[in-house]
C-alpha cells in the first residue's frame, strides 16, 4: 500500500460512503471493527457509533467517545431465505438491503447530530459500525453537512451554545422523567430577552425576581436544574437570557398567534412559543405534557422535533432516528 501523505484528500474522497457486507459468521465483524479503529485514528474522528449486537472492546484504545445506538428491528429480519434463485425476488431483497443501509446511515447521522447538540461530541468526522442480523454497514460521515448540526448552529447564533444545550438537556430530563412521577409540559424561551419580556406578563409571582447580581440563577449551572424542574410544573413559560440567566418562570406570552401554523393537537403553549419566535429573535424549546415530545421553534417555524421515548428525531419535516436519551 502506498504511503498516505494527504489526509485532507482522504476526507474528501471518503466523506459519506456506505459499505455493506454479508457475513456468515463474525469474521466480517472482527475485520470491520479493526477497520473502524484504523479509519477513526487516520481521519481524526470525533466519535464512533455502534448499532446492533456489537462488542465494543475493540474500541478501547480510541481516545474518542464510543456511543451505542439503541437497536431497532429491521426489514432485513423479516426477509425469508430463498432456496431458488428467482431473480425478481432476489432483486427485491437486494433493494431492501440497500434501503436498510441508507436508513441506518441516516440513523447514525441523526444520532451524531443530537450528541453534538448536547455537547457530547465536537463537529467533525464520525465513524459508524452497524450490524443488522448477518449484515454489517460501515459509515463515515462528515457532520459539517448535517442538517441538524446546521440548524443548531443557527440557533447558537442567537444564544450561547451552552445555553441552548443546557435548555435541551433540561427539556429531555423533563420529557423523560417528569416531576415526582407526573408528566410535565413546559417551554423555555431563549434569548432576545428584552423583547420577550415586553411581549409577556407574569401569571404568578416570579420566583426568580430580585436575584442577587453576584449569585444569579443560571441555567448553565447544573446545581440549578432541580430548581428549574420544580418550577416546570407551573403554568406558563421560562424566560432565559442569551447567556443563560433565568429571568422568569410562570410567564404568559402576549402574542398574536394568527398565521402561525403548528401540528394539530398541540396546545396554546406550543402555539405561543412558535409565535414569539416569529415576532422576536428568540429560540423556543417546548416540551409536550401529553407525549413528552420536544420541539424547537425559530422564526415562527418548528425546526427540530425530538421524541425521546421512540428515539425519533425530525428536522424540518424529515424523519430520522436517534438513540434513546
Amino acid at each position: 500500500m502506498d504511503e498516505i501523505t494527504d489526509i485532507s484528500e482522504i476526507k474528501t474522497n471518503v466523506e459519506t460512503p456506505i459499505f455493506n457486507a454479508s457475513a456468515s459468521d463474525d469474521l466480517c465483524g472482527i475485520l470491520l471493527k479493526d477497520t473502524v479503529v484504523h479509519i477513526a485514528k487516520l481521519m481524526g474522528a470525533v466519535a464512533v457509533f455502534t448499532f446492533g449486537n456489537i462488542d465494543t472492546k475493540t474500541f478501547r484504545d480510541l481516545d474518542v467517545p464510543v456511543i451505542d445506538i439503541t437497536q431497532i428491528k429491521t426489514i432485513i429480519e423479516k426477509l425469508t431465505y430463498l432456496k431458488n434463485e428467482d431473480q425478481s425476488q432476489l432483486r427485491e431483497i437486494s433493494d431492501a438491503i440497500r434501503n436498510e443501509a441508507d436508513k441506518n446511515a441516516s440513523l447514525l447521522m441523526s444520532a451524531a447530530a443530537v450528541e453534538y447538540s448536547l455537547g457530547t461530541i465536537d463537529c467533525g468526522i464520525v465513524i459508524g459500525l452497524i450490524r443488522t442480523q448477518d449484515s454489517y454497514s460501515l459509515v463515515v460521515h462528515s457532520m459539517e453537512e448535517n442538517e441538524t448540526v446546521q440548524v443548531v448552529r443557527e440557533c447558537e447564533k442567537r444564544v450561547t451554545p451552552e445555553t441552548f444545550r443546557s435548555a435541551l438537556h433540561l427539556s429531555l430530563n423533563i420529557a423523560m422523567k417528569g416531576r415526582e412521577g407526573k408528566k410535565v409540559g413546559t417551554a423555555f424561551i431563549l434569548g432576545d430577552e428584552e423583547e420577550v419580556l415586553e411581549r409577556s406578563h407574569q401569571m404568578i409571582i416570579n420566583p426568580f425576581r430580585g436575584q442577587d447580581p453576584n449569585f444569579e440563577v443560571n441555567i448553565n449551572k447544573k446545581e440549578n436544574w432541580e430548581t428549574v424542574m420544580g418550577f416546570a410544573q407551573l403554568d406558563g413559560v421560562f424566560i432565559i437570557s442569551e447567556s443563560g440567566k433565568i429571568l422568569s418562570a410562570g410567564r404568559y406570552l402576549d402574542v398574536d398567534t394568527r398565521d402561525v401554523h403548528i401540528e394539530k393537537g398541540l396546545g396554546t403553549r406550543h402555539l405561543s412559543s412558535a409565535s414569539i419566535t416569529r415576532d422576536t429573535n428568540a429560540i423556543a424549546i417546548a416540551v409536550s405534557e401529553s407525549g413528552g415530545t420536544i420541539r424547537v421553534y425559530m422564526d415562527g417555524k418548528e425546526v427540530i422535533y425530538v421524541e425521546p421515548n421512540a428515539s425519533l428525531v425530525q428536522v424540518d419535516g424529515q424523519n430520522v432516528a436517534s438513540r434513546s436519551f
